[in-house]
């Protein structure tokens, strides 16, 4: 009996389409969502949901942080849905008329860009969005300082305790009304996938490398720093300096594809951040925007700052950690520097105690130092330190808040005691009879100890809702307008109001103000007057709305126009003031 041939392939006949395999899409579908990094998301984005629960139940009502920046940044993700929809100028938004180039005055916010497309306009969507991105911020941290930890060495219990502290530490919750600052999921994202492209972790042993995820870890950085610069431009003189080491090192070992992928990644990062950093030049060549050493030194937190932290930490309210009079006004949250107290004693222990190589240990230490000395800005040895960047990295002198660099000692300090949490987990295998169900729940006491450490005490705030006569007024101008009385603080509210209808305002908020709002906010103390009409009738300005239910609204509203160029109209809520040529 002859052997049995295989038999030959049969071609698919030309032109007919070939049929997509969904069973391999399904089943690779399915491994991606059961995979360990889709459950350390998961556990993440629980986590976030219970500590964020109310907004979870009031998504378009409750804002954390007060009314303040997260009202600027609720109109940044909106603004961005009306570029998307509607088309017209990205960075001319309807603030600061008639100064151009405005949304670059702060953090843009693009890289939440697919969530600014859910709802519509309106305040009530504005403040969804803005919400869906705090909790998810949130649970990216979580997922990838779980995933760094993980590719470095350690086990799970390790890896979720950093995820924890990079997610929740107490320094994390000063900033709660500052989505830009505590949106930092990408740093650990693109440095897990670098580390896992290379191969790279602390043990000695090496895996293969993984080119795709190289490229993929420059990308993921690039989405870092379209977030905004205040994180972003720290993170991206890092990933300078990585790249510069990374490449040394795959040239050396020559891999001709980790050296493509390297290249090619850095390549992208490097235009996206161009891309950004160009309407950020134009507006500093136009306005002459610009930080002092002296706006350092105000928001430099003291020595005292690495132990003081924010009431909004649940188990130490009320306690020596938090108490502020030794801090120094203003800014306050900006200087509160604490990282947890577990993750202290832990990295400490994970000095001697570890399952990373000495060498490794003293960098991470290192990297501690480090971070903790430039946060405290000119507080140390009088900023000579810091001053060095100040004075030497592109674009550091933008940065005012060193307070910030605080971040770059979270990871470091996790990753430490995740190495000590390891090594528990080794020596208890090896040295004791206890069972490892009993031994993976021990080493889970370090991470719920952490747990427990950073639970919140959210501080909410209610959507303020428009004046219905404010927003007729908004949804149907077609001129430039004034909202009066205007403040720093109420500007806030009236971008907020401004998604309804999207109205060109000469009212704005950011980090920086043109000289053409200064002005205008000076000279329209007195409005309505023939200084006041005449310095609004040169920018354009024909239109004036004072809202008579805020601070001194009624005031400008009883104010006489008799005899001036300027028509007044009453309503319940407003007065319309049209002003004549």
């Amino acid at each position: 009996m002859g052997a049995i041939s295989a038999p030959e392939a049969v071609s698919e006949p030309e032109g007919r389409p070939r049929k997509v395999p969904w069973g391999r899409v399904a089943s690779g579908a399915g491994r991606l969502l059961r995979s360990e990094g889709a459950v350390a998301f998961y556990f993440g984005l629980l986590i976030s949901v219970v500590f964020n629960f109310q907004l979870v139940l009031h998504p378009r009502s409750l804002i954390t942080g007060g009314l303040g920046d997260p009202l600027l940044q609720a109109w940044e993700l909106a603004w961005v849905r009306r570029f998307l929809t509607e088309g017209g100028s990205l960075w001319t938004a309807n603030q600061f008329y008639p100064a151009v180039d405005n949304f670059a005055f702060t953090d843009s916010l693009l890289g939440y860009l697919p969530l600014s497309l859910i709802g519509g306009d309106g305040q009530y969507d504005a403040i969804l969005r803005y919400n869906v991105a705090f909790v998810l911020a949130f649970a990216l941290a979580f997922t990838g300082a779980y995933l760094l930890a993980k590719q470095l060495g350690s086990n799970w219990q390790g890896a979720a305790l950093a995820g924890l502290v990079f997610a929740w530490a107490p320094w994390r919750l000063t900033h709660l009304y500052h989505l830009n600052i505590v949106s930092t999921g990408g740093i650990a994202l693109a440095l897990w996938a670098l580390a896992k492209g290379h191969g790279y972790s602390f043990h000695r042993e090496r895996a293969a490398s993984r080119p795709w995820w190289i490229f993929a870890g420059w990308l993921i950085a690039a989405w870092q720093v379209s977030i905004g610069f205040a994180i972003g431009l720290p993170f991206a003189h890092v990933m300078g300096v990585i790249g510069i080491v990374i490449i040394i090192a795959a040239w050396r070992r020559r891999s001709r594809s980790v050296v493509i992928a390297n290249a090619y990644g850095a390549v992208v990062f490097i235009v996206v951040t161009g891309l950004l950093i160009v309407p950020y030049f134009r507006v500093v060549d136009l306005y002459g925007f610009k930080r002092t050493w002296e706006e350092v030194g105000v928001f430099s937190p003291p020595v005292n700052g690495l132990w003081t932290t924010s009431f909004e930490t649940w188990l130490w309210a009320g306690s020596v950690f938090t108490d502020h009079t030794v801090i120094p006004e203003p800014g306050v949250n900006e200087k509160l520097l604490f990282p947890g107290l577990v993750v202290v004693l832990l990295a400490v222990i994970g000095l001697f105690v570890s399952a990373w190589r000495v060498r490794v240990r003293v960098m991470l230490a290192a990297a501690v130092v480090v971070s903790a000395v430039l946060a405290l800005g000119v507080n140390f040895l009088g900023g000579a330190v810091y001053e060095v960047l100040w004075d030497y990295l592109p674009g550091w002198n933008a940065l005012r808040t060193p307070g910030r660099i605080m971040i770059w000692a979270l990871l470091p300090l996790g990753l430490l005691a995740a190495g000590a949490v390891t090594e528990f987990g080794r020596l208890l295998v090896v040295r004791t009879q206890v069972s490892l169900k009993l031994i993976a729940i021990y080493l889970l006491v370090p991470a719920l100890a952490v747990l427990v450490e950073s639970i919140p005490r959210m501080p909410y705030a209610q959507n303020p809702g428009i004046p219905p006569d404010l927003e007729r007024v908004f949804t149907q101008a077609q001129e430039p307008l004034l909202v009066l009385p205007t403040g720093d603080l109420i500007n806030l509210t009236y971008l907020l109001w401004s998604t309804n209808g999207f109205p060109t305002m000469a009212n704005g908020n950011s980090g920086n103000f043109p000289e053409s709002y200064r002005e205008i906010a000076n000279v329209t103390r007195t409005f309505p007057d023939e200084e006041s009409l005449l310095v609004l009738r040169n920018y354009g300005i024909r239109k004036v709305i004072v809202i008579k239910s805020q601070p001194h609204g009624v005031d400008y509203a009883s104010r006489p126009v008799a005899g001036l160029p300027v028509e007044r109209t009453e309503s319940n809520d407003i007065v319309e003031y049209t002003i004549k040529d």
